[in-house]
Order: C-alpha cells, then structure tokens, then sequence
C-alpha cells in the first residue's frame, strides 16, 4: 500500500492528521524548550557576570586569595601574641600600695608598702619608712606571692591588694 491509497480512505486522513497533530505538539514543546533554555543561559550570564560586571569566578579566586592571605596574618599575628604573652609573664602585673603612718607622734601618712608582682606572683615588695629626719627603704623578694623574710602587717596588706588587682592578660 502506497501513501496515496491511505490517502483516500477516511482512515488515512486521521493517521495524517493525528501525525501532524503530534508533529505540532513537538514542535511546540521544542519551541518551549528553546525559550526557557535561553532564558536559563541568560540568568547564568548573568551570575558569571557578577554584581560589579566583573566575571564570578574571578571574584571567587580574589575571594580565596583575600582569604588565603587574611589567615597567614591571623597566624603570624597568632605568633606575636605568643611572644609578648610571654614576655609579659615576666613583667609587673599585681600592684598593691599601702600607705600608713609609721611613727604616729609624727602624724602624717608619708611611708608606704608597695608589693610589684608578676604573673606567677614572684617579684618585690618596698617598704619606706619615712621619718622627721630621714627616709629608709626596705625591699624584700617575693616568690610564689610570699618571702622568706619577716613581713610587717603594711607589706602584707600591699601584698594583698596586689594579688586583688590583677592587671594581667588571661
């Protein structure tokens, strides 16, 4: 059987009209696909393209980059802090000062105890006792917060006060 046999019978028609029918219905949902495709090729355009216009992946590498470097400064800013963390475990962080009347018949507060800790609490505690005539300084050492040497109730006042007021970094 020929084309033009099916033709001319009225069941040819429909096959005919039934395959031109599916002919546009996929020609239609050909033409469908081709605008949302456009449409999806135009929005990643523009993501590529960036807020500034400038491209995304080069914004993602400077971003990388910005980041790459940003860490190396937190590490040697890390290191630095290390170093002077140490450093100032040494240095003077306790202070406590006292100052008293050492000779009452005097009358005036002029002598004083001074304690000067470091973080471990080792350090120096200075005692003037200032008189009508004369000024004597005493210094004893501190170890741990406490001395081998007799204290009088001023130094351990100071002493207190300094481990009270911890100016020290945590």
């Amino acid at each position: 059987m020929d084309l033009s046999t099916l033709l001319q019978g009225g069941q040819g028609t429909q096959i005919l009209i039934a395959a031109l029918a599916t002919l546009l219905a996929l020609c239609l949902a050909l033409l469908l696909l081709i605008v949302r495709l456009f449409r999806i090729v135009g929005r990643f355009r523009q993501l590529m393209k960036g807020a500034s216009g400038e491209n995304l992946e080069t914004i993602v590498q400077e971003a990388l980059l910005s980041s790459r470097q940003a860490q190396q400064r937190l590490e040697e800013l890390q290191e630095q802090y290390e170093k002077l963390r140490q450093t100032t475990a040494a240095s003077i962080q306790h202070v406590g000062l006292v100052r008293f009347n050492a000779f009452p018949e005097m009358g005036s507060d002029l002598s004083f105890a001074l304690a000067l800790l470091n973080r471990k609490k080792d350090g120096v505690v200075l005692c003037c006792l200032v008189g009508r005539d004369d000024c004597r300084i005493y210094a004893k050492n501190l170890v741990g917060g406490k001395s081998s040497y007799l204290l009088s109730d001023e130094e351990k006042e100071a002493i207190h006060k300094a481990l009270c007021n911890d100016i020290s970094l945590k």
